[in-house]
Formats: C-alpha cells, structure tokens, sequence
C-alpha cells in the first residue's frame, strides 16, 4: 500500500475532529485539509461546522461527513459518533484517519482501529497532562492519554517541540512515534486590511488614536484572561485612553466582567464574543497579547504576527518556538500581571520598536512557518506509517 502511494495513488484521508466552527484547531485542520486535497483525497469527519469553513472546504474539493461528536461527555452521543464512525471508516476504506481534539480522537481512533484502516494519527493541540496544576487531574489526563495511544495510534503530533519533549519525558508518548510539526499559516490572507481598521475602531467605540490592545482567545481558565484583566490599570494609569477588545466566547465572561469592574477598567474593555473578522481586527489593533497558562502552538499568534503585529505573550507550550523575545515580541511568565503590564508598557511607549517588532514578526512567519512546510511533513508522516503497515 506504502509502495503504490509513494507511486503517485492518491490516498484516502480522512481529517476527524470534533468541531470545525471558530478557533485555533478548525483553521488548523483548514489549512492542512486544503494542502492536502491538492494531490489526495481528502474528507473532514465533524460533528458541526461554521459556514465559511464548510465553503472553503467546498472550494478546496474537500468532502465533509457529519458524524453525532458532543464536545462533552453524552453517553447516547457518542454511542451514535462511534457507530457512525465504524460505518464511515469501513465504507469508505480511509489509508490514513488523523484525528484533532480529544472526543474525535476517543471516538475516532477506536473505530478506525476496528475498521482496519491503515493509519491512525493523532495532532495533540494541548495535553491536559502538561497544563493542569493538580495532581489528581494530572493524572487522570496521563492515563486517559497513554491508554488511547497504547490502543489505537500509530504517530502524535505535537505542535510544538516544548510539547513533544514534555510528553517524553512524561512517559505519555514513546519518542519514536511521537513529532513535533508547527502549525503553518498563510500570511497573504492578513495583507491590505488597513481600510477596515477604522470601520472596526468605530463598531467597538474607540478612537482612532486609542492605544488598542488586542486578545484572540476563549474565555476559558487556561488562556489566563484574568492576568490580562489585572494587568490593565497599570497599563491605563501611563496611557489613559487605552483600550482592550478580547475576541472570544466561552464560561468565563460574567466573571472577568466582574473582576474588571472591581479594578475600574471596565469600560475600557470590549468582549466582542466570536468574530469571523479577525484579519481586520489585527489590522485595526496596534498590539496584540495572550496571557495563556497553558497552550501547544497557539494559531492567534501566528495570525498577529501574519498582520505585521507586535505580540506580548507568555513563556508556556510552544510560545517560545514562535514569538523571538526581544523581535517580534516579549515573552513573560505566566500569572503575572505586573511583567504583563510592564511588557505592554513597553511597546505602548515606543511605536518604532512595535512596528520593528511587527515587521519581523511577518517575515518569520513567511519562513518558518508555512502551510506548505506544515503539509509537506504530515504527509510524510502518514507515508511513514504506512510503509511500516507494509512490511508488517
């Protein structure tokens, strides 16, 4: 089977993830399903998917199958996913089945295993195991993890290589079937949106000499939003007129409402919710920042910096790995507000060095960290895989 697709056969893929709505890993499986589909077949397994990515799965010549996935645990949901997994998996005879999130790599893996596909590989976005503090959850993510890779994967792939090492050296993964691939984006998609800049300065309410702070992130615990929020009055006593719009939804918003309004800031913050925009709310931003406590390679940096944006961001995961302290942008510790706010001081004092910064940011973006690059390894991936299937 290795041989004939290392022959030019066009492989059967299939991408299964548990949603392919707004975030990170829906416009990772994009990018990689759209690279892919240009010489292989190539379907995405979803349980729900944004409108604008199911048309540019439809421009890409990507097939989209919709199986019952529930982000959370619901015993009759994922009965009903991993039945329709199995069918789907036997029917169409898939050489190679990765999957993206937890619940499609539970469901996914299993019964791509049953339905002897060839193939199975799993992307670790971000490993509970690595970002939790408690002992008792820690453990409970290492055994979830270890257990699923002991049955059904043949490779993980990390998005980072501070990722990879933290699951070796862990004991979750064995190294030889573990790699880290960065995450690739095209930078064309975040050029000549400076015309939306003021559109979206006025829809938000804020001047268009405004300090801008920008922040892409749901709100949820481990993108560490709070430090963010306690960071701000520091930042507004130097410069009054600042504002922060964080593009987001998730559980955690009453609460940083809250917590903004004991610290006095909360007018200078908009929670715009989820946008389809981001591009043109990079480009009316003059920096961006992510507090996060816990991350694998996040895709809103490299969107930032993709738009020539100056990032603050903290040491965690595979931040490191794409923002070049002192740059294309600073890097402070996580739960830190006074060395976030200091950080943000900075640029915010010195437009030359944040246009330095952003500038820079840009071009490592178009040379580290390219879609084809990313594309071209998976690939090679999977024709690894298969070659070892082969002499089995």
């Amino acid at each position: 089977m290795a041989a004939r697709a290392e022959n030019g056969r066009r492989l059967r893929i299939a991408q299964v993830v548990t949603r392919m709505d707004v975030g990170g890993v829906p416009e990772h499986v994009l990018t990689l399903a759209r690279g892919l589909a240009a010489s292989h077949e190539v379907t995405v397994v979803c349980g729900s998917i944004d409108t604008r990515n199911a048309a540019a799965l439809a421009e890409a010549g990507v097939g989209v199958e919709h199986v019952d996935f529930r982000r959370l645990l619901h015993p009759a949901g994922d009965v009903r996913a991993f039945a329709g997994c199995l069918r789907l998996f036997r029917d169409r005879r898939f050489d190679v089945v990765h999957t993206h999130m937890s619940k499609a790599a539970l469901v996914g893996t299993i019964a791509a295993r049953l339905a002897r596909v060839p193939a199975i590989v799993n992307t670790a976005h971000n490993l509970g195991f690595l970002a939790l503090r408690r002992k008792l959850l820690r453990g409970l993510f290492w055994a979830y993890d270890r257990a699923l890779f002991s049955l059904a994967i043949d490779r993980v792939i990390t998005v980072s290589e501070r990722v990879r090492c933290g699951a070796v050296d862990g004991r979750l993964f064995p190294a030889d079937r573990t790699v880290a691939i960065h995450n690739g984006l095209a930078i064309t998609g975040f050029e000549g949106r400076s015309s939306e800049a003021n559109r979206l300065r006025s829809e938000f309410g804020i001047a268009s000499e405004a300090p801008l702070l920008l922040s892409v992130a749901r709100l949820v615990w481990f993108k560490g939003l709070d430090s963010l929020v306690a960071a701000l009055p520091a930042v507004i006593a130097r410069h009054p007129a600042t504002r922060l719009v964080v593009v987001g939804a998730g559980p955690l918003l009453t609460e940083l409402e809250a917590q903004a309004a004991a610290l006095g800031v909360r007018e200078a913050i908009v929670f715009a919710g989820e946008r389809t925009d981001v591009p043109d709310c990079l480009a009316a931003c003059d920096l961006f920042v992510l507090p996060s406590v816990s991350e694998g390679l996040p895709i809103s940096i490299l969107e930032a910096m993709a738009a020539g944006r100056a990032v603050v961001a903290t040491e965690v995961g595979g931040v490191p790995e794409l923002v070049t302290e002192g740059e294309t942008g600073f890097v402070v510790p996580p739960r830190d507000p006074g060395a976030l706010a200091a950080a943000l001081l900075r640029l915010l004092d010195d437009p030359d060095l944040r246009a330095r910064m952003g500038e820079a940011g840009r071009e490592r973006v178009r040379t580290a960290f390219s879609p084809e690059t990313m594309v071209a390894r998976t690939l090679a991936l999977y024709e690894e895989v298969l070659r070892e299937r082969g002499r089995r």
